[in-house]
C-alpha cells in the first residue's frame, strides 16, 4: 500500500513540476487519475492531501482538485522536501536556494564572530586544516567543506540557523562537489576561509560576513559557470 501511495503521489508530483498540468488546471476526476496509477481512490486522496500539505494542489468542495502555482503558493515545507528526496530543481530554485543559503551563512558569520573565543577559533583552524588536507580528493574535500561551514553556523549559537542549514545538506553536497571537481579551485577557497577565520579571531562582526560572502560569491560564480548558469 505504501508503496503504490509513494509512486502515485511522486507520479503526479511530477507532472505538476514539469508543467503537465499548469497554476489554475482541474485535475482529472479521481477515477481517471486512480485507474491511470493503479491506485485505490482512497489511496489517490490520500496522495492529493500530502501534495496539497506541500502546496502542489488545493481542493475545492463539488468543484474539483486545482493545481496552485508552487513559486507564490508553496510553503517552506515544499523547498526541504525537494532538498530531503533529492529533487532535481529548476534553475530558479535552484538561484534562489543558494542565494538564501547565503545570507544565512553571512549572518552566522556575524554572529560566530561576536562570540569568538580563543577554543572557538582552534576548532575553526582545525577544520580548515582538515579541509586542506583533502585537496585532490573531490569527495572528501566536499565533506570537509560542509563540516568546516557547519562548524561556524553552529558557533551563531542559533538552532534555528543550525537546523535551517542542515536542510539544504543534499544540495549543498552536489554545489560543493561539482566546486571542488575543477582542482584549481580549491586553493582560492583555502585562502578566502583563512581571512574568514582571522576576522572570526578578530570578533569582527562585519568582516567575518564580508569575508565569507566574497569565498561564497567565489565558489558560486564557478559553480554557474561550470553548469552554464548565469549569476545574476
Amino acid at each position: 500500500m505504501r508503496k503504490k501511495l509513494d509512486g502515485a503521489t511522486k507520479a503526479l508530483e511530477r507532472e505538476i513540476l514539469e508543467g503537465k498540468y499548469k497554476p489554475g488546471d482541474r485535475l482529472p476526476s479521481e477515477r481517471a487519475l486512480s485507474l491511470r496509477y493503479g491506485v485505490s481512490r482512497s489511496t489517490l486522496r490520500e496522495g492529493i492531501r500530502h501534495l496539497a500539505g506541500l502546496g502542489l494542489v488545493r481542493t475545492e468542495a463539488q468543484s474539483g482538485t486545482y493545481v496552485t502555482d508552487y513559486r507564490s503558493e508553496a510553503s517552506l515545507e515544499f523547498l526541504l522536501y525537494l532538498l530531503d528526496n533529492n529533487e532535481p530543481l529548476d534553475p530558479e530554485i535552484f538561484r534562489a536556494v543558494n542565494e538564501l543559503r547565503e545570507i544565512l551563512e553571512a549572518g552566522c558569520a556575524s554572529r560566530a564572530a561576536a562570540r569568538s573565543t580563543p577554543d572557538r577559533v582552534r576548532e575553526l583552524r582545525a577544520a580548515l586544516e582538515a579541509l586542506r588536507a583533502a585537496e585532490g580528493d573531490p569527495e572528501r574535500l566536499a565533506a570537509r567543506d560542509y563540516e568546516f561551514h557547519a562548524l561556524f553556523v553552529e558557533q551563531a549559537d542559533n538552532l534555528a540557523l543550525r537546523l535551517l542549514f542542515h536542510a539544504f545538506r543534499s544540495i549543498y553536497m552536489f554545489y560543493v562537489r561539482q566546486f571542488y571537481s575543477e582542482p584549481e579551485n580549491a586553493p582560492a577557497t583555502f585562502a578566502q576561509l583563512e581571512r574568514f577565520v582571522k576576522r572570526i579571531e578578530a570578533s569582527d562582526e562585519t568582516g567575518a560576513a564580508s569575508a565569507l560572502s566574497l569565498a561564497l560569491a567565489y565558489g558560486r560564480d564557478r559553480v554557474y559557470r561550470s553548469l552554464s548558469l548565469d549569476s545574476r
